[in-house]
């Protein structure tokens, strides 16, 4: 019996531990105080979940991981038990929902990116961490731009339980450097740094000083550029710290610059095709001892590429592999090269136009079906096309066939929106004074094309120009491939009229211009037929002149030109003499001969060009003609001949009044040594010249001489650039100045 009593004794112990042991159920989780954040959206955040097993450690963290949501200010539960199961009841306040983000004082970052950065979007729940972090990207962005001392703050609106946030930005003004300071820098000063900088210490009134990140990453890489050219190879930039300090920043480099590194000896291996002398000659850095150039090394690898490239070994690969010598500072080159196979040309693609007809790209191109590849010939062509003006971008490029050796080659471009111009505008010239002009141009004309009228390669210009001594009207047509040849074929209709400071000259007439061209020479013809009306003479000596003329004449020209491109110039020859035959057999009031003969070369030195322009004229009376009146004679000064002086001045005076009278001889020299300051389109010069004007030739002992500097800005759509000079004049006579602006604004036919 009391066996059986404490067996009943233990069973009752057990069933009272196990009622106390055994884990509670969630029986009902109700969230209260939500209005915008769904139940359901709650319920995914939560562990604890009803018919689950109750764990209140479970519920601390399921309330902190609701709180870092940021959508409540407030999170608290209720715990109730009953039976042995248990009711959770979560109370949230959620904060409002941004109604609006308003950004004021910003100028320098603009509002839509503002928004980016703030880290919260209109109809999300506010977040003041998320603000706060927001806050303090702007912060970087503004110190990004090298404005370190922006001031950025908000506050907020409560308007129908939304809430309105405004930042208001206090923009600082971009930050001052005052102080660069360079650390490790063993080899180089601080000074010779800090001029390969474009960021520069403050140094008013004349540099501010101003901070751009963008620029300074710039600064680092040109440093390490040089020091890379110096034979520092191994160097390193590894510390770079801007630090604020007031209104101000401090700008300190720290330098790693390794061992400086010569250049050894160069080998060459391979299938060289080429003499080893050859190739060596082609090298920019070859001279055992000299200071590794890192640039160089990449140039050298460059021009023995384009030697073969320009064979037609167009899949040429070369490989340099450079050599440390043990324990020394020392670097062998070795070049190794494979040129494969000799390429030619197997089809011509025109790609990209959609306007010019294919054939007025293919004769400006010098390669064709079977030609060997050229490099040269594709540079070439390249210029000629570009010569043309109608196309914003030009590529010409191999495309590799199933040939092993043989190759299309790809000409695509990229026309301009317009070839036609309708030019309305004014100007001025030394000579022509205050100007203006209407032009309607057509570069791109196509007579057999209508309606449009355009894809031909022809040239038509109607220009009518009205100004202070000229008023002028021209109507011209030029055909550059008659017939598909290479021969043109022009015409000009004209009414001239100039008002010189003495006489007043009149030219009523036409022309028919033809000729042939082959590669590098051509010859032209020209027929005139123009009327002349000289009036208003105020000089003496030649009053007798007034009066009208009939002018009949043959204009004969012989050109060769050898430049790499007629547009832009920078190497090659340009040489052309004129003979005018007026009168004779052609009848007429004017019985002369003109010989006129221009001469330019140009010669690249790096980024220098050097132009030579030579200018001989002479003009001689035939038959009836006793003298040659004013209008047919030479001047010189100014644009195009001795630069310092007057335009028109130099020539032979009238003995009475001592205004010039034009001469019979002409000779004028200038030399330009010319800087590409950007691209094509700028350019600067310094100049020299030379020159005179006689009746008769009596030796160079009195030539005129200039000096001066200048600019030429190449304006896409004129023939020729703009011209803005001083000179200086070397021989002035008493009472001239002593030195002169002149001003070229030519828009020719």
């Amino acid at each position: 019996m009391k066996k059986k009593n404490l067996f009943l004794l233990l069973l009752l112990l057990n069933l009272y531990f196990y009622s106390f042991s055994s884990p509670l159920k969630i029986k009902e989780l109700n969230i209260e105080g939500n209005k915008k954040i769904s139940t359901g959206r709650i319920n995914l955040l939560l562990k604890s979940k009803v018919s689950g097993e109750f764990d209140e450690e479970v519920l601390k963290e399921d309330i902190k991981r609701l709180g870092e949501t940021g959508y409540f200010s407030e999170l608290s539960y209720k715990i109730d038990k009953k039976e042995g199961e248990v009711y959770i009841t979560i109370y949230l306040k959620e904060n409002p929902i941004v109604s609006k983000i308003n950004f004021t004082g910003n100028r320098i970052i603009k509002t839509k990116d503002l928004k980016k950065y703030i880290g919260v979007s209109e109809g999300e729940v506010f977040n003041e961490t998320k603000i706060n972090n927001g806050i303090n990207e702007i912060k970087k962005k503004y110190e990004e731009k090298g404005i370190f001392f922006t001031e950025v703050n908000y506050n907020t609106e409560l308007k129908d339980d939304n809430i309105i946030v405004n930042v208001k930005i206090k923009e600082a003004k971009r930050a001052c450097v005052y102080e660069i300071n360079f650390k490790g820098n063993n080899s180089f000063p601080s000074s010779r740094l800090k001029s390969l900088m474009k960021t520069k210490e403050r140094k008013m009134p004349i540099i501010r000083g101003t901070f751009k990140p963008e620029i300074f990453e710039k600064d680092l890489k040109s440093i390490e550029k040089f020091y890379r050219k110096n034979g520092f190879l191994d160097m390193e930039i590894t510390d770079k710290s801007i630090i604020p300090q007031k209104k101000e920043i401090k700008i300190e480099i720290t330098i790693n610059e390794g061992k400086q590194y010569f250049l050894g000896k160069i080998f060459f291996k391979g299938e060289l095709i080429f003499d080893e002398n050859v190739l060596r000659d082609k090298l920019i850095m070859k001279k055992e001892g000299e200071v590794f150039d890192e640039e160089k090394s990449e140039q050298n690898v460059t021009k023995i590429k384009k030697l073969y490239f320009d064979a037609g070994y167009i899949k040429a690969l070369i490989d340099v592999i450079p050599t440390k010598r043990e324990n020394q500072q020392i670097i062998d080159l070795t070049y190794v090269i494979k040129p494969g196979k000799v390429f030619s040309v197997e089809e011509v693609k025109i790609k990209g136009n959609t306007k010019t007809k294919d054939k007025v790209i293919r004769r400006e191109l010098v390669f064709s079906p079977g030609d060997k590849f050229s490099g040269e010939k594709v540079t070439k062509s390249f210029n000629n096309l570009r010569d043309l003006n109608y196309f914003e971008n030009i590529n010409i490029y191999p495309e590799y066939t199933e040939e092993v050796d043989k190759a299309n080659m790809v000409v695509e471009v990229k026309e301009r929106e317009k070839t036609g111009m309708f030019m309305i505008g004014g100007g001025y010239s030394s000579i022509d004074q205050l100007l203006g002009f209407i032009s309607i141009e057509q570069t791109n004309f196509d007579i057999k094309n209508p309606p449009s009228f355009v894809g031909g390669g022809q040239d038509i210009k109607l220009w009518l120009q009205m100004g202070s001594t000229t008023r002028n009207f021209n109507l011209s047509f030029t055909e550059p491939y008659f017939l598909d040849k290479p021969v043109w074929f022009g015409t000009d209709i004209y009414n001239l009229n100039r008002e010189w400071d003495d006489y007043t000259e009149e030219r009523l007439g036409g022309d028919i211009r033809f000729g042939r061209r082959w590669e590098k020479y051509s010859l032209g013809f020209k027929m005139t037929s123009e009327k002349i009306k000289l009036s208003d003479i105020e000089i003496p000596s030649i009053q007798s002149e007034e009066g009208t003329y009939r002018k009949n004449a043959l204009t004969t020209n012989f050109e060769y030109i050898s430049l790499d491109s007629k547009r832009y110039p920078t190497k090659g020859n340009k040489a052309n003499l004129g003979i005018e035959y007026s009168g004779g057999i052609f009848q007429g009031d004017l019985d002369f001969v003109k010989t006129n003969l221009e001469e330019n070369f140009y010669y690249p030195i790096n980024k220098f060009i050097i132009h030579t322009k030579t200018l001989f004229g002479i003009v001689e009376e035939i038959e009836g003609t006793e003298e040659i009146p004013i209008f047919e004679r030479f001047f010189a000064g100014g644009i195009g001949t001795v630069r310092g002086y007057k335009e028109r001045t130099l020539s032979p005076k009238d003995p009475t009044t001592g205004e010039p009278i034009g001469g019979k001889i002409l000779f004028a020299q200038n030399f330009e040594l010319m800087y590409p300051i950007y691209q094509d389109i700028l350019k600067g010069i310094v100049f020299f010249d030379i020159g005179n004007v006689w009746d008769k030739w009596e030796g160079f002992d009195d030539l005129k001489k200039g000096v001066g500097i200048g600019f030429r800005i190449f304006i896409p759509f004129l023939s020729t650039p703009v011209q803005l000079d001083y000179g200086i004049a070397l021989d002035r006579e008493e009472g001239e100045p002593f030195g002169r602006f002149h001003i070229g604004m030519s828009f020719g036919f």
